[in-house]
């Protein structure tokens, strides 16, 4: 884990001080090696590094300059195909090699087309002193983060926000309507965004270019369709599984012991089964929610959902599920925005888990989240195929399975709402009143918003986008949209910024690009044959974990609520809110309706409540500000 800087200006040179305030910003976690480089030149330019020991050669994850020093970069990175890429740019031996310097060897070859050889999770920046050019990439789902800022003929990027606001650097700190829609208005961006107008983050799967004449940001991959070899269902299930198990190997490369989040799903228990097995007699810790132990309070509510856990960790002997007796809150309001550098949508859902790993010296923490958009998606778009070719008994026979599982109302009824659905749209839409459940809710909370100067022709675009989205008539639609449009940037940013106060770091082996694109181009009938939603991916966990969670419906998960605690939080938050409201706040928020989602809409109202709270801190502090005069 590192957080990499840069600082270019094409008029004058950097100042030192500004390069090591923004160094400095990563400071709170203590890294175990910092690094500075200013470039000889004309044009000021300048890198500085922080970097957290956890894979081999991490001691030499430096600054890195080429051998004629015409290159200098910095990475964050984790490349899995070090073995293809020393074959093709003819290495021979990679063995003291780290995953930066192999990202120059790979740029003198291949130039701005570098990104597209890399595989892993990865973030980059490249001066190329000859060209008086920089070349900077985020790998393909956004595991690793990258901002910029760009004003005035300089150029600041860092994968730590907080050092794009540090002194010397300048950035405006004009608050981003985009962020606000973001917190307080649904559906309306995928990637993480920055409270401060001035401040960019690098798309997923996209390179940035940037000279004297200005910067492009151009994708390098997307989720594309292939034609797979004919096999069958099981030679393809097979296949799944040998990819889904070298997801997992790539991620356990580590010095130092594992953790990984579990919870009763699926997607956490194929994680932990894979990984407990191939780690042999090595130790992985568990964490499970929000990490509280069983005691006398809680027993009650979650001694079903703990005998889940228990029952799966006894087939796995060398994990250790990791429990504390602290009742940490769930909800904070501003998370993590002292080392955010600002305003903070983040939560604390993730701290206790992070805690729980750190306090095992865990470096890196293994999770399932990311795999219902695609690999082990439910496939319920299914019956649109084959209604769609025509194959009306096939799909009463995957109705009437479906049923049976709970999926599904009376398969004549659903047969007449697809055909009404499908030849004519406006009745089913208009009369019928028939939304996708997700639309359903994002209208709800569109129309009782509390952000201010948001128009009706905004919300009926974004409304429209969402419509659009989750009007899925194949599995395939379904996973790509999942995966590009609704995306999963935003929570990994998050996540990756708040495990990094813990000295953490999170991986995902179900978006691992390989095991994504395979999964992404099977057949859409192994997701749900004879009715089983999620079914290719419940054939890989024959035993890796207990039968009853293996083909237990969706339904039938026993994830316990928290509205108890939800209520708890905002009935602390809005007395505070409304003490601390200020004239300005009315300019962007009604405060009446603020209040009556807080009465009537608890789960609504508890992330606005936090977001605003630690807008109010910054504005009182003067270190944003609404407008840029």
């Amino acid at each position: 884990m590192s957080t990499i800087h840069c600082a270019v200006d094409w008029h004058a040179p950097v100042d030192k001080e500004t390069i090591f305030n923004m160094l400095a910003a990563s400071d709170y976690w203590q890294p175990d090696l910092v690094s500075y480089l200013n470039v000889d030149g004309s044009t000021g330019v300048s890198f500085a590094k922080a970097c957290l020991f956890n894979r081999p050669l991490s001691e030499r994850d430096t600054v890195i300059v080429n051998d004629n020093q015409s290159l200098y970069l910095v990475a964050n990175a984790h490349l899995d195909n070090r073995t293809e890429l020393a074959a093709k740019l003819v290495i021979k031996d990679i063995s003291n090699l780290s995953d930066g310097e192999l990202i120059i060897r790979a740029y003198e070859h291949w130039g701005d087309q570098t990104a597209s050889h890399l595989l892993g999770d990865f973030v980059f920046i490249l001066w190329d002193k000859n060209k008086k050019q920089l070349y900077c990439a985020r790998d393909h789902f956004g595991v690793k983060s990258l901002f910029f800022a760009i004003e005035k003929g300089r150029v600041i990027l860092s994968n730590e926000h907080k050092a794009l606001l540090v002194d010397g650097v300048n950035t405006k700190r004009t608050l981003s309507f985009k962020w606000l829609a973001a917190n307080f208005f649904p559906f309306s961006e995928a990637e993480f965004c920055s409270p401060f107008e001035a401040i960019d983050s690098l798309p997923a799967g996209h390179q940035l270019i940037v000279n004297q004449s200005g910067h492009q940001i151009i994708p390098y991959w997307t989720l594309n369709s292939a034609k797979l070899p004919k096999s069958t269902d099981e030679e393809y299930i097979t296949q799944l599984k040998a990819l889904f198990a070298q997801a997992i190997e790539r991620r356990l490369v580590s010095m130092y012991p594992l953790a990984a989040e579990l919870s009763e799903g699926l997607d956490s228990n194929a994680v932990v089964g894979y990984a407990s097995r191939q780690l042999g007699d090595s130790p992985l810790y568990t964490m499970s929610f929000n990490g509280v132990a069983l005691n006398n309070q809680n027993s009650s509510e979650w001694q079903p959902v703990y005998q889940e856990l228990f029952d799966a960790c006894s087939l796995w002997p060398n994990v250790t599920p990791l429990w504390t007796d602290d009742d940490a809150p769930i909800f904070k309001a501003g998370a993590h925005s002292e080392h955010f550098g600002g305003p903070s949508s983040m939560s604390s859902w993730f701290d206790p888990r992070c805690r729980l790993a750190s306090s095992q010296q865990c470096r890196t923490i293994l999770s399932g989240w990311g795999g219902d958009h695609c690999v082990s998606g439910y496939g319920d778009e299914y019956v649109h195929e084959l209604f769609s070719k025509g194959k009306l008994v096939s799909l009463l026979r995957l109705m009437k399975f479906r049923r049976q599982r709970g999926r599904s109302g009376k398969p004549l009824k659903m047969l007449t709402a697809m055909t009404i659905e499908r030849l004519f749209p406006y009745v089913y839409q208009g009369i019928l009143k028939k939304d996708h459940p997700i639309v359903a809710q994002l209208k709800l909370f569109a129309n009782n918003s509390v952000l201010k100067g948001v128009d009706n022709i905004y919300r009926d675009r974004l409304l429209k986008k969402a419509e659009d989205i989750y009007r899925r008539h194949s599995v395939k639609q379904r996973d790509f949209n999942e995966l590009i449009k609704v995306g999963v940037q935003n929570r990994i940013t998050q996540t990756e910024l708040c495990a990094r106060v813990q000295r953490c770091e999170f991986r995902y082996p179900l978006l691992d690009k390989d095991l994504v694109e395979f999964a992404y181009n099977l057949p859409g009938h192994l997701k749900c044959k004879h009715g089983i939603e999620r079914y290719m991916f419940r054939e890989l966990l024959k035993g890796y974990t207990t039968e009853r969670i293996r083909l237990r419906a969706k339904a039938d998960v026993l994830t316990s609520g928290n509205m108890r605690s939800v209520k708890l939080n905002v009935a602390s938050d809005l007395p505070a809110v409304i003490q601390d409201w200020s004239p300005e706040l009315d300019s962007l928020f009604e405060l009446s309706q603020l209040e009556s989602i807080a009465k009537n809409s608890p789960h609504v109202a508890v992330r606005n409540l936090q977001v605003i709270k630690s807008l109010q801190k910054y504005l009182k502090q003067d270190a944003i500000r609404l407008t840029s005069t």
